[in-house]
């Protein structure tokens, strides 16, 4: 074989190499700015379904053993939609997308907060939570919310699934 074939054949294989790489290669993954009226889209998203708002920051050590639970959750009850809300400012970005990539997300919708005033952000969404992480609101279907700041208890966190379950939900 001469040179400039043996050239082009490792040209092709690298080629086909790296297509078949990045045609398995994992989606990047999306994440919504989190503003002050975010909470109130959210809600009407999810109109009369529960849901699970996570708010966790990469500088939270607490958070990376909730964020665990919470994509144990999502794999075991897929029909309970949960939000996980980065609350660190948009300059943390790529902190935030190293802090995710080592989490089995799904269908976990991804948000972070979009401006540097926290404590304007975290009014948005409760006027009594002083900025502790993480902070976890469930919201049942009528979207009564109950806040939870720290790591959930894995025997309340089951017993709150067990009545937003959809065969919880009364029959019409």
């Amino acid at each position: 074989m001469t040179a400039p074939r043996r050239l082009f054949s490792l040209l092709a294989l690298a080629a086909s190499a790296f297509l078949a790489t990045a045609a398995t290669a994992p989606a990047p993954l999306e994440i919504r700015p989190f503003g002050a009226g975010s909470l109130a889209a959210i809600k009407q998203a999810h109109a009369g379904r529960p849901f699970i708002l996570a708010l966790w920051s990469v500088t939270c050590e607490p958070c990376r053993e909730e964020t665990m639970l919470i994509t144990e959750v999502h794999r075991k009850h897929p029909h309970i939609q949960i939000i996980l809300v980065a609350a660190d400012p948009p300059e943390m970005r790529p902190q935030v997308l190293r802090f995710l990539a080592n989490y089995r997300l799904g269908r976990i919708a991804l948000w972070q907060f979009d401006d540097d005033s926290a404590e304007r952000l975290r009014y948005s969404v409760d006027r009594t939570w002083t900025g502790e992480l993480p902070r976890t609101y469930f919201f049942d279907a009528a979207h009564t919310p109950v806040a939870h700041s720290g790591v959930v208890e894995e025997s309340w966190l089951a017993q709150w699934l067990q009545r937003n379950s959809p065969a919880a939900a009364p029959r019409k």
